[in-house]
């Protein structure tokens, strides 16, 4: 008491789900004390350990291991969303000196 709510969606810009979320749910957001979410990409820490994460044993590249065309098909994906994330980032991110470009490359 009060009540926990736990939303999940798989990765993506909440712009492109947030219209089809059910109002109830919307107003559980408007209406919560408090919000917490899975990566905090603002934390020194939480940057430093996905870039760890990122990186393949012996200096390995994505190209070296995944069959060419879905390389090319990743490739081609990761160009559009980096294009994309300005048109993303929020006025609270903005305001807080994040770029598109920084939050890119700390998750990718």
């Amino acid at each position: 008491d009060p009540p926990s709510y736990f939303f999940g969606t798989i990765h993506v810009p909440y712009t492109r789900v947030w219209e089809h979320i059910p109002e109830n749910t919307k107003r559980a957001f408007h209406m919560a004390d408090n919000v917490f979410f899975e990566l905090d990409l603002t934390d020194p820490y939480t940057i430093s350990a996905l870039t760890t994460c990122q990186l393949l044993p012996k200096g390995e590249n994505l190209s070296d291991v995944l069959p060419g065309e879905l390389y090319r098909r990743l490739k081609r994906h990761l160009e559009y969303v980096k294009g994309q994330m300005p048109r993303w980032m929020t006025p609270d991110q903005k305001g807080r000196g994040l770029y598109a470009d920084y939050l890119f490359n700390a998750i990718t």
